[in-house]
C-alpha cells in the first residue's frame, strides 16, 4: 500500500509518499495555488498512489482528488490540530505535517481515518449554478 499525506499550508502545498514498508520518499513541495494542486494530484494519480490522506477540512483538495479517482482517507480535524499543536508542527514547514499524514495509516491512530464518500444529490435538489 503506497500512501501519500497531503497538506496545504498558507504558502506551500506539501506531499509525502510512504511505501508499503513505511519508508518515506523525499517530500514534494510546491507553491500553494489551484494550478499546482491539480498538477500535483495528477502526478500522484500517475504514480499509483493507493491512498491519499488529507485533513477533514481540505475541501478543495478532497474534491480535486476524488475527481482523479484517488482513494481519499480523512483525518478528523480536531485530532490533527491537537497533535500539530502538541508537537509544534503548526510552527514548522508544511512538509512535516504531510509526513505525519503519510505515516498515519501505519500507526494505531489508523482507526480514526475514515473513507471519503461523496454525497449523491437528491433528485429534488436544485443546482446551485
Amino acid at each position: 500500500m503506497t500512501v501519500c499525506g497531503l497538506w496545504q499550508g498558507p504558502q506551500r502545498l506539501a506531499a509525502a509518499i510512504a511505501n508499503e514498508d513505511g519508508l518515506l520518499r523525499p517530500p514534494i513541495t510546491v507553491p500553494a495555488n489551484s494550478n499546482n494542486a491539480r498538477h500535483l494530484l495528477d502526478y500522484l494519480a500517475d504514480a499509483n498512489i493507493n491512498t491519499l490522506v488529507l485533513a477533514e477540512y481540505s475541501h478543495s483538495l478532497i474534491t480535486l482528488a476524488h475527481a482523479r479517482r484517488l482513494r481519499v482517507r480523512l483525518v478528523p480535524h480536531d485530532l490533527l490540530e491537537g497533535i500539530r499543536i502538541a508537537t509544534a508542527l503548526n510552527r514548522r514547514p508544511p512538509r512535516h505535517t504531510a509526513i505525519l499524514l503519510a505515516r498515519w495509516p501505519f500507526t494505531p491512530a489508523r482507526y480514526y481515518l475514515r473513507e471519503f464518500k461523496p454525497i449523491t444529490p437528491q433528485k429534488s435538489q436544485l443546482p446551485l449554478f
